[in-house]
């Protein structure tokens, strides 16, 4: 036993040695930025007060650090990434924006991947997987997970993407030769989420990962001049099959499609015979579920590139899924429903914590990139300037209940610092009645400033 324990700490320690003369290569990141949000009432009322702030202002800060190395030349690689994020609201959040604490430490990547041969790798530890075609929702994204921020504010790269979402231990043994790639990858279930009445960000990072068992089978052909075809397999807590094109017909201009057929339903939806049961005196214990329904997503896009890079691009995404308007009116109604006030202190709270329990799940929706809806329209134009300053405007919309969200985001790399700085801004707004998709929380108003320095 003896003799068995030293041989797990020697192999333990070994990679830790050979991280040591990985040091040197590191890159690390300072992200600091501030923003403030303006909110309109919104249709919740807990104890009859709105659940979230009028205004606030939230000062946000991560540092980052990002190290891949290879330990044994030719065999052996290793990818790290380390993430400490904090934030400081101006004024007290309310109700529904609360989170467990003010600052985080994440280990956001640890993998060590090995050279099977020049073509073949195998991967295991902490990893994140391939982003889909669509900036919206990409359909053939199958291991997307949850978002693990904060509520009141989130830190954004400079370009537009959000600087943590959370990746998952697995292990995946991968191809990639001249006319093909394929990969498989496998994501054990390692726990279950205990505590869906709360946001994802206040999950361990463990929920936000690996809560579902996932097997996912993936090829990509690039022996067509035009065209880059996919097809996934997903197995284990649902099945999908997923395809997906990427079609050049000219340098210019790019046409993508992705189609996901689901035998499961992909996020947890209100039950309807759940509502009759509160409105009947019944209190059950949940309100959402997943049922076995198959359904489709579908994503279509057209870009145009200019020679200077800029860009414009539409994007369309379906989900058969979503919530039909009779569905999504039976959802307002009961938020209208539970607002009401009894005058009997135990029916009130318990009205108080199902909102609780609904808005987080509504949340929680969005933090693992879904829409509720079924049809939407995102388009974006980037105008890259002499600088290497860009700016990118764009709009989404729910094209069933005409809500939208439009956004305008700047970014400037400081050249005379050696472009070790980047600073960006940006503004964005959701307009809707207080009863569709993006005004359901209170139609926001919000402008933020940072930058990212270089070390």
């Amino acid at each position: 036993m003896a003799i068995a324990i030293r041989l797990l700490l020697a192999l333990l320690l070994l990679p830790l040695c050979l991280l040591a003369d990985c040091l040197p290569e590191a890159n690390v990141q300072l992200y600091a930025q501030q923003s403030w949000i303006h909110k309109d009432p919104s249709r919740w009322q807990i104890m009859q007060k709105n659940p979230y702030r009028g205004n606030n202002s939230v000062s946000d800060m991560a540092i980052r650090y990002d190290n891949r190395c290879e330990l044994i030349e030719n065999a052996l690689n290793t990818d790290i990434s380390l993430l400490a994020l904090a934030y400081y609201p101006w004024q007290t959040p309310a109700a529904f924006e609360k989170d467990r604490r003010r600052t985080r430490a994440a280990l956001y990547r640890l993998s060590f991947s090995y050279q099977l041969s020049d073509a073949s790798l195998i991967t295991a530890g902490k990893f994140s997987a391939k982003p889909g075609l669509f900036y919206l929702k990409s359909p053939a994204d199958l291991l997307h997970n949850y978002y693990a921020g904060f509520k009141p504010g989130r830190i954004y790269d400079p370009t537009l993407q959000e600087i943590y979402s959370e990746s998952f231990w697995g292990v995946k043994l991968s191809t990639d030769a001249l006319n093909y790639a394929w990969s498989l990858t496998v994501v054990p279930q390692l726990t279950q989420i205990d505590k869906r009445y709360e946001s994802s960000g206040s999950w361990s990072a463990i929920e936000r990962s690996n809560a579902s068992e996932r097997y996912l089978l993936s090829y990509t052909d690039y022996r067509l001049l035009a065209h880059t075809p996919s097809a996934s397999l997903r197995l284990g807590d649902s099945r999908t099959l997923a395809v997906a094109d990427s079609f050049h017909p000219a340098p210019q201009w790019t046409f993508n499609a992705e189609l996901a057929w689901h035998a499961k339903q992909q996020w947890r939806h209100l039950a309807g015979e759940r509502v009759e049961q509160v409105q009947n005196g019944i209190f059950p214990s949940v309100l959402f579920q997943r049922d076995r329904r198959n359904g489709i997503e579908l994503a279509l896009s057209g870009q145009y590139t200019t020679y200077r890079f800029s860009q414009l691009g539409v994007e369309y995404y379906f989900q058969s899924e979503g919530y039909s308007r009779h569905q999504w009116r039976r959802q307002i109604n009961f938020i209208r429903y539970l607002n009401q006030r009894t005058g009997f202190a135990p029916v009130d709270r318990a009205f108080d914590a199902y909102k609780y329990l609904m808005a987080a799940e509504i949340n929680n929706i969005t933090n693992k990139g879904n829409l509720q809806g079924k049809h939407y329209l995102n388009t974006y134009a980037t105008l890259v300037m002499n600088d290497d300053a860009s700016l990118r405007a764009y709009g989404i919309v729910n094209m069933q209940d005409k809500s939208a969200m439009l956004g305008v985001h700047f970014n400037k790399p400081l050249t005379q610092a050696k472009r070790n700085i980047d600073i960006y801004s940006g503004l964005y707004c959701t307009q809707g009645s207080s009863d569709s998709e993006f005004g359901l929380f209170g139609k926001t108003a919000g402008i933020y400033s940072g930058f990212k320095y270089y070390f």
